[in-house]
């Protein structure tokens, strides 16, 4: 099957986090990346917070350092 990709993006860190560790314990398929803030320099005053990954349907994977 095809992978999808995940975006989660928050104004918090916190709220980002406790988001991707909810949708890990929920969906076994995904991979997420931990949370990073925007580099964007047009909203350099108003960064948001961002996870990425991906989710891949039938198939439990492993995540590194988690």
């Amino acid at each position: 099957m095809s992978k999808v990709k995940i975006r989660l993006m928050s104004t918090s860190k916190a709220d980002v986090e406790k988001l991707r560790r909810h949708f890990l314990k929920k969906h076994p398929q995904a991979i997420l990346g931990h949370p990073r803030k925007g580099s964007n320099p047009k909203y350099a005053d108003a960064q948001k917070w961002f996870v990425y990954g991906d989710y891949e349907f039938g198939k439990i994977r492993r995540r590194r350092g988690d």
